[in-house]
């Protein structure tokens, strides 16, 4: 056991549709249902927008447009998604609890963390800033940022799916092979941007077709779902992070201890060997 990951089996590809998702008790629509409620929740779909139209989720999950429709409607009673005959289904406004607990850590852990384990850099391209994007980076709608997205293993297989946003200016000045390690490093390294802090939020997640697919598991498969933003030392946001963690090979462990001076509880944050 190392940082939380075990060595597993990997799930089988090429699978009937029944068993590419996670259950086979479950009936299907329930469970496609509930990974477009985790999309439309997560912020995957905004407010407004128009999600998959029933043939194109037909073809994604592979399942009937029965099962569709009926996790549809399942989302349209929840009041999360409306359908508008001749259009399409879009997200209405969400809002979901955001309950939330501070825990305090060490970023040297985020950089040593990516030293000691080996990535697979699927893409680097440039595209525009969403409005959502751009609240995140603080940056204006339509600018530049540089997006690359990464596959970590522990020996053989992939544990974690890294989506990293950097501003234009920022990511057009790093090289390809800075991707495929520490991006913190770099940044510190190459670029001399010093780090302040980070926020990062932690909540669980379900695995959608492409998730599935890359990360070896099901459909509906449980995850870590972890969003961070890194600050430099004047507060200026210099990296967004979306990662997508097995939570049958990856876990997250918080360390607390009592303040007896105050006699309070707070976080101790623990350096990794």
């Amino acid at each position: 056991m190392v940082n939380g990951m075990s060595r597993h089996r990997s799930a089988g590809r090429g699978a009937s549709a029944q068993t590419r998702f996670a259950s086979s008790e479950i009936p299907l629509y329930f469970q496609l249902a509930s990974v477009l409620r985790e999309q439309v929740l997560s912020g995957h779909f905004s407010t407004g927008d128009r999600i998959p139209t029933e043939a194109e989720l037909v073809t994604e999950y592979g399942v009937s447009r029965i099962t569709v429709r009926q996790a549809l409607t399942l989302l349209e009673k929840d009041g999360l998604v409306r359908r508008e005959v001749g259009r399409g289904t879009f997200v209405t406004e969400a809002r979901p609890f955001t309950g939330e607990m501070a825990v305090e850590g060490s970023l040297d852990d985020l950089i040593s963390l990516g030293m000691f384990t080996s990535v697979k850099l699927l893409d680097i391209h440039t595209v525009k800033a969403t409005r959502v994007d751009a609240a995140k980076l603080g940056i204006e709608p339509g600018d530049d940022i540089v997006r690359c997205s990464r596959l970590r293993y522990w020996h053989k297989d992939p544990y974690c799916h890294i989506v990293v946003d950097l501003p234009g200016e920022i990511g057009k000045r790093l090289k390809k092979g800075d991707f495929k390690g520490s991006i913190l490093r770099a940044l510190e390294d190459k670029l001399h941007i010093q780090i302040r802090d980070a926020q990062q939020s932690v909540r669980a997640s379900l695995a959608d077709a492409n998730l599935a697919k890359l990360l070896g598991t099901q459909i509906g498969a449980p995850l870590l779902s972890i969003d961070r933003l890194v600050m430099s030392v004047d507060g200026t946001p210099v990296e967004h992070v979306r990662t997508h963690y097995r939570s049958d090979i990856y876990s997250f462990s918080i360390h607390l201890h009592r303040d007896r001076a105050q006699r309070s509880w707070g976080p101790k944050s623990q350096r990794r060997p």
